[in-house]
């Protein structure tokens, strides 16, 4: 037996019985008669979610889903505080009206910003304070969101997905994966992977992918060299998306219904296993997998072609006890905040302290203390701004304090 084939038959084995012990519950989230491509959480004022489905967007406006048309598929959205819009979204299917819209919650209204075919991922990139967007076009870049223009290096190229860790940007293609370790200003080539799609980060910088479709080079990949070098995880057909949930458990959904390999299971990365977590949820067909960041407790999110579920109540099998308690006491106020919130905490003990400042994807912001400190009461303020001194947009951001074999954590809501 080859190889490959061995390692096929030892996948096989290991998916076939799911890990033990892994109690969840899924739960419908808006309508579910809809083909859904993300979720998202707009925070101007009112705390919207937010579905991008196949006809435009549909908004909780607290009593009832309300969708809002332009008769294409939106694929993707972005908060941009502007006079003329409210949301960045991508939306096409290939026609003469595709394009990077925005949306304005006052009328209601979408308007363009830039024509361009199918473009599919729009990202906020805090290290040079820009928004990208690509697809079959290429790369577009935009300090405001509102104006747009062309990342040259990518011209007539076919991008796929974005993710950024701190400088390190990786944009993926149908040709190639490119990195980069100024923040854009130069871009190289990976020098192992040639297709990629659907990128996640984890918080201590490491780079997934989806190699997409039914290949022999099929699977879940992961970079710890920011894009460089890509190795393979596990190979599986017509994976479609990868996501983090507050924890970094990561999550891997199927496009495509299979015997074995289909919906949603959690990557136990640690000892190399999926553990399928599909009991209850009524459509195997993924698109998308994030979380939603007002809940108060561990989740993840699957956009599929009949509605968007939540995954609530899960916990892994490795650690069944969920995290140690924190002998820290923490919270802000005021929260939500807007422009600066101060972060107040008490310490069992003298030693050394980190407090930093990430982001909804568990990416790096800004190191708001790291020395000494006694016991007792202590506060800092963040004035909503990242490592660069750059303000950042409205949206959910997330401090840790650890000090010694302590550590706390707490979300905040900045609303511009």
């Amino acid at each position: 037996m080859s190889k490959r084939k061995l390692l096929m038959a030892c996948i096989f084995v290991t998916l076939f019985f799911p890990a033990a012990g892994l109690a969840y519950i899924w739960s419908e989230l808006g309508p579910t008669d809809l083909e859904t491509y993300n979720f998202y959480i707009f925070g101007g004022g009112v705390a919207y979610e937010i579905i991008c489905e196949e006809n435009g967007i549909l908004v909780n406006e607290g009593s009832e889903w309300v969708e809002y048309s332009n008769n294409l598929p939106v694929w993707d959205v972005e908060t941009v505080m502007a006079a003329t819009a409210d949301l960045i979204a991508v939306m096409g299917n290939g026609s003469y009206s595709d394009g990077i819209y925005g949306f304005n919650f006052s009328n209601h209204e979408f308007n363009v910003l830039l024509w361009t075919i199918n473009p599919r991922f729009i990202t906020y990139c805090p290290a040079d304070t820009s928004y990208y967007a690509g697809g079959e076009d290429g790369l577009f870049s935009s300090h405001d969101g509102l104006n747009w223009e062309n990342v040259q290096f990518f011209d007539s190229m076919n991008c796929h997905d974005m993710e950024v860790y701190q400088e390190h940007y990786v944009v993926s293609t149908s040709g190639n994966v490119y990195y980069s370790s100024d923040a854009g200003d130069t871009w190289f080539e990976s020098d192992t992977m040639q297709y990629i799609s659907d990128l996640e980060v984890s918080s201590d910088g490491t780079f997934y992918g989806i190699f997409p479709d039914s290949s022999w080079s099929s699977g879940l990949y992961s970079s710890t060299d920011y894009g460089l070098n890509w190795i393979v995880e596990f190979w599986s057909a017509n994976l479609s998306s990868t996501g983090f949930d507050e924890e970094g458990n990561l999550f891997v959904g199927w496009e495509i219904a299979q015997i074995i390999e289909q919906g949603i299971a959690c990557w136990q990365t640690d000892i190399s296993e999926l553990a399928y977590m599909n009991e209850g949820l009524p459509c195997l067909e993924i698109n998308q997998i994030t979380i939603h960041p007002l809940i108060d407790c561990i989740n993840i999110i699957a956009c599929t072609d009949e509605g968007i579920y939540l995954l609530t109540d899960y916990q892994n099998d490795n650690d069944p006890d969920g995290i140690p308690a924190s002998n820290i006491q923490a919270s802000n106020f005021p929260n939500p905040f807007n422009p600066s919130t101060e972060i107040s905490f008490q310490l069992p003990c003298s030693g050394k302290v980190d407090l930093n400042i990430y982001n909804s994807r568990g990416q790096f912001i800004k190191s708001l203390y790291h020395g000494f400190l006694p016991a007792g009461d202590h506060s800092l303020i963040w004035n909503g701004r990242n490592e660069s001194g750059h303000p950042l947009a409205s949206g959910i951001y997330h401090y840790q304090i650890i000090a010694g074999n302590n550590q706390t954590a707490g979300k905040m809501l900045m609303i511009k």
